[in-house]
């Protein structure tokens, strides 16, 4: 038996008589009605929006109805039924429709795309939009199959879709076996109960705040009307909506949908419009970005108090589409002004910390523990690891992080069981705390039941949490609930589902994806409100943000496996009309909604837009061409009164004010050398003088300051084989045993009639070395040294540059050692003598009474230009030289010899200048660099601005690129000596 019913709609004027329909509705219900009458809103926000405004309009009227969004209607309709029915949760759902998927393939329905988690849950919404349309699986399987059936023969896409149709209405009907055969229920279920069922003592008044759907993401659907049409007990419906709204084609629905529907105008208190505060000609206030748009609100409210403003901070409401950026910046933003806030929206759990701490631990087992996964596990400050009973020590961690490079390790549980084993040092600790953790994880890398892969990285969490703040602590628990929710569906619905780590990956971080996160706000503050609560809420100002295309209107979302054209035949309405006027209905929707909120406020109502987002140009929202027609009173906003409102204005300004103690530390240091603070460290001595540092100083003094006079060691890298200085040392010992032997064989230059001989005679050395490597590295490597048919080798090339040479060679030095008291001239040409220690790859004596310096390189060469290493070595060569043999031996070449660079052979050379102009220009060079060193002048000039993208040392820097030509300093300046180079030094 069907109920009487009463179908109202109760339509205002605007947002102000909306609010106030809702207080009478409320005002005339008694201590019986109101226990059951339900007003259905958007949103739980909406919710707590409205009761706010029924507790301050009513304050002495203590009947309140149950207020909830449309799922909150159907928990208390489910309530009130004779017997229980206990909704499935949405883990447990897309457990069964992920089971339902398998056996639909093993049916003979494959699946035309790989199954993951996150398509499970697109197909489960699917489902749903399906069954809310009131239409059933066979309908779905029968519309769309008999629409793409015809095309199929000639159309690969449209044989594609129909395969897609297939597979799920097959594993739409083993869902809904499942259901049917556990006794369980969903939404849809629970619908047929409640219009079948009566309830003792039922829901006899629902008032709707809500639009339909798809107009009203938050709306109602079809199945919900006939459902509200038909539900024994129910005996009157109010449909509440603005003029704006219904006239933007709500009212046409609506008559569709209850047939029998009254329309009546409630009397609505006369109220004028808010005026429309403007920053001038322009009717929006714009800015630069979502952030320079809060700190702009933060400038007027303090304005605003300083001329006496009495407007409460809990009537001043921010109106947004999108909550999620502005709550992440209002936290920061507000709290930076003084400002208290308020917000009821949600954040994705997916973006907690927390969140990205189990990524951490389903990523060391995906990554096979290497060496990267496991330190970056250990250092995590959401976890505790302990070794010996002790927690761990950074330095731990850092030493294993160390360790693990110098060893290559590469990952793999067996190697770290192995190497764990070997280490002694302040490693072990963190060492078998990393061992101790990929043990108890490796099983996760396994195929094992899902269900005890979750309850191990469960215990797993569990053993390692570590005490925190409030706001962890609770995004923790919302974490462990999404666990024991999976692990609950596991168990009773799929327990035969395994997996790996791949598949628990894809679970876990669809799960954590959409789950949300309560933050905790205090009243009496500033609110910030999305659209659908913000009509709700009483407010005196309003200012509605972010005013761009793309979120006024939203664009609507697509279904992921139909077009919209297929979607359309599940409708309803005629298809035809849908695909015409979805569109257009969807943009006057949002139109009308933003007309009324333009009227929402009670005093003042600004707009604002912003022009960039993530650094990429946004338009202003084609909504705002609408406001002139509107007819609202302008007010031209207040001048800014310049006053500081931040904490970096007032530091800015005024350091002191600010009451930090570095302002206070600052100020006590006006009388320190202010070079102190732009890269000068005081003097300090070079322990040791050797031309790779000074070249490393020239390269960038601040890289050569971290490195050598702080001793900050670079962050190991993982090497799949041999580092680039374990191969060059290889090649350089090579080459170096090679020449030995050769001469110890009393051959001279390597020419054309001989070069085979070299050659059989390199790889006779070069056998034994080759033969100590990791098979594949070795092969690897002789091609590299020998050569193959697509180009020449390292020996080709090093025999070809003497073979190209016409001078004889009496004797090769090879791996020449430097060390002594050498003599260099200054740009003042005042004589300093220097300490230096090298040893050079090989010097060549010639039979012409000269001689060649030769510098092997792996690939890359240096800038002959600013290298000193061929004129310096050439320059203390020749000094020893006359020491050792009593004559002077001269110079007649000096090159780098690379073995894989673009060029063989570099030389030392340059147009228009002689071998000793070189050496003399390099002498300079190396005296200004120790006399920089000496001075402590260690600016961020780096030579070419690519090194600091390479720079192991950045993030400690503070010009990264070399400090900008207006911040520079001169040393000159400062009465102090040094070269041009100097002159452009940079504080640090």
């Amino acid at each position: 038996m069907i109920t009487p019913r009463r179908i109202r709609l109760l339509a205002t004027p605007d947002l102000a008589g909306y609010r106030s329909t809702l207080v009478d509705l409320t005002r005339a219900l008694d201590v019986s009605s109101a226990a059951d009458t339900f007003v259905v809103v958007p949103t739980a926000a909406a919710a707590e929006q409205l009761t706010r405004t029924l507790d301050g309009r009513l304050p002495r009227h203590p009947h309140r109805p149950l207020i909830g969004s449309r799922a909150q209607l159907y928990d208390a309709l489910l309530a009130r039924l004779p017997e229980s029915i206990g909704l499935w949760s949405g883990f447990e759902r897309e457990a069964v429709l992920a089971a339902g998927a398998r056996e639909a393939e093993e049916a003979g329905s494959p699946p035309p795309f790989h199954v993951r988690p996150a398509l499970i849950a697109e197909m489960l919404a699917l489902y749903d939009h399906v069954r809310r349309l009131g239409r059933t699986v066979d309908d779905f399987d029968r519309l769309l199959t008999g629409e793409l059936e015809p095309a199929a023969a000639s159309d690969r896409g449209a044989a594609q879709l129909l395969e897609q149709t297939r597979f799920l209405s097959a594993a739409f009907r083993a869902y809904e076996l499942h259901l049917q055969d556990s006794g369980g229920a969903d939404e849809h279920v629970a619908r047929a109960r409640l219009s079948s069922t009566p309830a003792p003592k039922p829901i006899r008044h629902v008032v709707i705040a809500i639009g339909d759907r798809p107009f009203d993401p938050d709306g109602y659907w079809p199945a919900d009307v006939t459902t509200l049409t038909t539900i024994p007990g129910l005996d009157t419906i109010d449909v509440v909506a603005t003029t704006n709204v219904l006239d933007a084609g709500y009212l046409d629905r609506l008559r569709l949908a209850f047939v029998e529907i009254e329309i009546e105008s409630p009397r609505a208190p006369s109220q004028s419009g808010p005026s429309l505060v403007v920053p001038g000609d322009e009717l929006v206030f714009s800015y630069r970005d979502r952030e320079d748009e809060l700190e702009g609100v933060a400038r007027r409210i303090k304005a605003d108090r300083r001329r006496g403003a009495k407007t409460p901070l809990d009537r001043i409401g921010l109106v947004v589409a999108r909550p999620l950026p502005y709550l992440y910046l209002a936290r920061d933003v507000f709290a930076g002004a003084g400002i208290p806030y308020q917000a009821l929206d949600t954040l994705p759990l997916a973006a907690e910390p927390y969140s990205a701490a189990v990524d951490l631990v389903l990523e060391s087992v995906s990554a096979n523990f290497t060496r990267r996964s496991m330190i970056a596990l250990l250092r995590s400050p959401h976890f505790r690891f302990q070794a010996g009973g002790a927690d761990l020590e950074r330095a731990s961690i850092a030493a294993l992080d160390v360790a693990m490079a110098e060893q290559r390790y590469l990952g793999g549980l067996d190697r770290l069981r192995a190497l764990a084993d070997t280490w002694t040092g302040d490693e072990q600790p963190a060492a078998l705390a990393a061992l101790g953790a990929a043990v108890t994880l490796a099983p996760l890398a396994e195929p094992r039941p899902m269900v005890d892969h979750v309850e191990l990285l469960q215990a797993f969490l569990h053993a390692h949490d570590r005490a925190h703040d409030d706001r962890r602590r609770r995004a923790r628990s919302a974490v462990v609930t999404a666990l024991d929710g999976l692990i609950a569906a596991y168990r009773r619905h799929d327990p035969s589902a395994t997996g790996t780590v791949t598949e628990l990956s894809a679970a876990i971080r669809r799960w954590l994806g959409s789950q949300t996160f309560e933050i905790e706000t205090r009243r009496g503050g500033v609110r910030i409100l999305d659209a659908q609560s913000a009509r709700f809420a009483d407010l005196e100002d309003v200012q509605i943000l972010g005013l761009v295309e793309g979120e006024w209107p939203e664009r609507q979302r697509r279904n992921v496996f139909y077009p919209r054209s297929l979607v359309a035949q599940l409708e309803p309405s005629r298809p035809e009309r849908i695909a015409i006027d979805e569109e257009r209905d969807h943009v006057r929707a949002a139109r009308a909604v933003f007309r009324d909120l333009i009227g929402l406020a009670g005093a003042r109502t600004r707009l604002s837009t912003f022009a960039l987002e993530s650094e990429a140009v946004v338009a202003p929202s084609t909504f705002l061409d609408d406001v002139p027609s509107f007819g609202l009173q302008a007010e031209r906003a207040a001048a800014d009164d310049g006053a500081r409102v931040f904490g970096y204005e007032v530091l800015a300004a005024d350091p002191l004010a600010t009451g930090s103690r570095w302002a206070k530390a600052r100020s006590t240091n006006a009388g320190r050398d202010r070079r102190r603070f732009e890269g000068e460290a005081g003097a300090w001595v070079l322990p040791r003088v050797s031309v790779s540092r000074l070249e490393r100083y020239m390269k960038c003094p601040f890289q050569f300051y971290v490195s050598n006079v702080l001793q900050v060691a670079e962050q190991p890298e993982d090497e799949v084989s041999r580092s680039p200085l374990e191969r060059g040392r290889f090649l350089h010992e090579l080459f170096e045993t090679f020449f030995h032997e050769w001469q110890e064989r009393s051959r001279g230059r390597i020419t054309a009639d001989n070069i085979d001989e070299a050659r059989a005679l390199f790889e006779e050395v070069a056998g034994p070395a080759l033969r100590s490597l990791p098979p594949a590295e070795a092969g690897l490597e002789r091609a590299r040294l020998f050569g193959s048919a697509v180009g020449s080798g390292i020996v080709d090339r090093v025999f070809a540059m003497e073979a190209e040479r016409g001078a004889g060679i009496r004797e090769r030095l090879m791996e020449y050692e430097l060390d002594g008291a050498f003599t260099f001239a200054g740009e003042d040409g005042a004589p300093r003598e220097v300490r230096l220690r090298a040893k050079i790859d090989r010097v060549d004596l010639l039979d012409d009474g000269t001689f060649r310096l030769i510098d092997y390189k792996t690939k890359y060469v240096p800038d002959r230009r600013q290298a000193l290493q061929l004129p310096i070595y050439s320059a203390c060569v020749q000094t020893s030289l006359l020491k050792t043999h009593g004559r002077i031996i001269s110079a007649s070449e000096a090159m780098y010899l690379s073995f894989e660079g673009p060029q063989a052979v570099v030389p030392l050379e340059e147009r228009g200048k002689l071998f000793e102009d070189l050496t003399a220009s390099a002498g300079h060079r190396l005296v200004a660099a120790l006399d920089d060193i000496a001075a402590g002048h260690y600016p961020p000039r780096p030579e070419t601005k690519n090194l600091c993208t390479m720079c192991a040392f950045v993030a400690v820097c503070r010009h990264p690129g070399g400090a900008e030509e207006g911040t520079e300093n001169t040393r000159a300046a400062e009465g102090t000596e040094g070269s041009d180079r100097n002159a452009r030094s940079s504080s640090i």
